[in-house]
């Protein structure tokens, strides 16, 4: 049986309506989650447990083992208090099994009118992702795009800590000065607000560069280990040093998400921009509303990154093949020629292949370098 890397179980009382709703929205999203091509995109399995199969009592048990990573999600509410009961030895029982593999998270969600937490999470001083403090949010849109948030970043950084790293991961918000700074300045005035409960981190030059920094060498190194979100706006593709940013994160083969806040004409696009998840975004003066919705692709995107290159170093090992690039996006000419001196034999990419005209391109730009490299889809190797 194949195990998946990464798998949600969303836990919620079967009378809350609410968690239902909530339950079916975290669902949907990741069963998406990003980049479509030909009608194929990459998901996540999402799984319910609110009700055992037949008469009373709890769920039915989670096998964790189904998954290398488990994310268990938790929506508690007035309805969970009142069966707690049964919530009680069911959360505490898996919460013993999830301490013992070590590979896997629990994300509990407090309930919007502040009913306390379980008493075996108020025993282990589990912080509750604070929903009541929500209720300052504008619609339940806002609050949807928050639960969202607190979760994907929430798994982000758990597999990020599994697998050593200990820095945060910046949101490099690449603009151009002209056109694109006053979404910038919105996105991080939003994030670093009070207010705002994600521990997100940005990257926004006017604030973080110092006098007498190398700023070339700064935006590199912050670059390569965070995740691109390019606002591009009329003049963004003309800015030499946002050409270089996009260069720069697609060398890295970083998570990109490019906002297009294009209002009138964009005189010459920047030829290596494409391949990238595009979102159309109308900033108004003094609307915030389309930040958060953005942050949740950008993190979206930065995960489905991180669950392809995994996917594709495991597909390969199990071909035995073990000089391998993974590539988090399908590869375009620009990845065959400005890495041709360092690229392996095979290069594995996410699922679908690609189509006969980028196929047929991409054999003559690898035929030019003189090399052997085969183009593998995970699927093509599983």
């Amino acid at each position: 049986m194949s195990v998946d890397i990464l798998r949600i179980y969303v836990l919620w009382d079967p009378k809350s309506a609410h968690g239902e709703r909530v339950a079916s929205l975290i669902a949907t999203h990741f069963d998406g989650l990003g980049m479509e091509r030909d009608g194929v995109s990459f998901r996540v399995p999402v799984r319910f447990r609110t009700e055992p199969w037949t008469g009373s009592g709890a769920p039915r048990e989670i096998d964790l083992g189904i998954a290398k990573h488990n994310a268990i999600v938790l929506l508690h509410d007035e309805d969970m208090h009142e069966s707690r009961d049964i919530w009680e030895p069911y959360v505490s029982e898996l919460k013993e099994s999830i301490a013992a593999r070590g590979n896997d998270v629990y994300i509990p969600f407090g309930s919007p009118t502040r009913t306390p937490h379980l008493s075996c999470d108020r025993a282990g001083n589990i912080q509750y992702a604070r929903r009541d403090l929500w209720q300052s949010l504008p619609s339940i849109d806002a609050k949807d795009n928050r639960l969202l948030l607190h979760l994907i970043w929430t798994i982000r950084n758990h597999l990020r800590s599994l697998s050593g790293e200990i820095r945060s991961e910046p949101l490099f918000v690449s603009h151009a000065k002209a056109d694109g700074d006053d979404a910038a300045k919105s996105i991080v005035n939003f994030v670093n607000d009070p207010g705002h409960d994600v521990p997100l981190d940005t990257f926004y030059d006017a604030m973080e560069l110092v006098p007498g920094e190398d700023f070339e060498a700064r935006f590199e190194r912050e670059i390569s280990h965070g995740t691109l979100l390019a606002l591009v706006s009329d003049t963004y593709d003309s800015r030499p040093w946002c050409v270089y940013e996009l260069t720069t994160a697609k060398r890295k083969r970083r998570p990109i998400v490019v906002a297009d806040l294009g209002r009138v004409r964009t005189s010459r696009t920047y030829p290596y921009g494409s391949n990238l998840p595009r979102i159309r975004v109308m900033p108004m003066p003094g609307d915030t509303s389309w930040i958060e919705p953005l942050l949740v692709q950008a993190l979206s995107e930065g995960l489905r990154c991180d669950l392809c290159v995994t996917q594709a170093v495991q597909a390969a090992t199990s071909a035995n093949i073990f000089e391998v690039v993974a590539f988090p996006r399908p590869p375009e000419l620009f990845d065959i020629i400005d890495a041709s001196d360092s690229l392996p034999n095979c290069v594995v990419y996410p699922d679908p292949p690609l189509g006969r005209l980028e196929t047929e391109l991409l054999s003559k730009a690898i035929s030019l370098t003189g090399k052997e490299i085969q183009l593998k889809t995970v699927g093509e190797l599983s």
